[in-house]
């Protein structure tokens, strides 16, 4: 079992800084066309995709963890609403391009080969689309021994700092890259109740898991303050066939 199955299993649906609520506080500000059509990237157990969904969106959520998407599932259903959820990889997202107005992503993309991933976003993007992507970022020093460790345990493949992030968002097509909200320390994780959680109750008595949550710890007790996190927000150009400019 790894950190992401571990995430499935305890029916995590908001893993980053400042948790669900967050996000919606995040979504709040945005101001979203009504009826807009919104693919969430990595939706996990659906909390994200439900509740864009309550506020009139029309909804595509994706996730590549085939547990994740079942508690999302069954998250929708309780809740009445009308979700797609769909199995992929965001290597290669199933959608034809220019289909969502919306592109919302949180602590997916630092998981995945970037290049690739920016690429699948941006090329479903409708032009003058809108992307909003949460990661993490690097805040401070990062050395070998740190990038090893931070992989081999949360299988993150890319750490960069908000700059090379921003550079990233421009050498792949987006335009009016801008910050929406930073932090240079990853902070705590939001606690709030959720009352479609669907726990694993017999994890906490799992001995792998309780390494694995020690190793977490020290994980953060060592790098977090190296660590921090952005919000960044990008569009497609209104032309398809035009330049991209920043």
């Amino acid at each position: 079992m790894d950190y992401h199955d571990l995430l499935a299993r305890l029916g995590e649906g908001s893993a980053h800084p400042g948790g669900f609520t967050a996000t919606m506080q995040l979504l709040d500000t945005l101001s979203l066309p009504a009826h807009s059509k919104v693919l969430e990237v990595g939706c996990g157990t659906g909390r994200t995709a439900c509740y864009l969904a309550r506020n009139g969106y029309r909804v595509t959520a994706v996730d590549l963890n085939r547990q994740m998407l079942e508690k999302a599932v069954r998250r929708a259903r309780r809740e009445r609403l009308d979700i797609r959820f769909i199995q992929a990889d965001v290597k290669s997202l199933p959608f034809a391009d220019h289909y969502f107005d919306v592109v919302f992503v949180e602590s997916v993309t630092i998981f995945t080969q970037w290049r690739s991933a920016l690429a699948e976003y941006k090329r479903v993007l409708k032009p003058g689309g809108l992307f909003i992507d949460r990661e993490m970022v690097l805040s401070g020093r990062k050395t070998e021994v740190m990038s090893r460790r931070l992989k081999q345990f949360y299988g993150i493949r890319t750490l960069a700092t908000m700059t090379a992030w921003k550079k990233r968002l421009r050498q792949s097509g987006f335009i009016g890259v801008l910050v929406n909200e930073q932090s240079r320390s990853m902070g705590k994780w939001g606690v709030d109740h959720d009352p479609h959680r669907e726990m694993d109750m017999s994890l906490f008595e799992d001995e792998h898991v309780q390494r694995m949550g020690r190793t977490n710890d020290r994980l953060l007790a060592r790098y977090g303050k190296r660590l921090g996190y952005a919000v960044f927000e990008a569009k497609t150009s209104m032309d398809k066939g035009s330049k991209q400019k920043e």
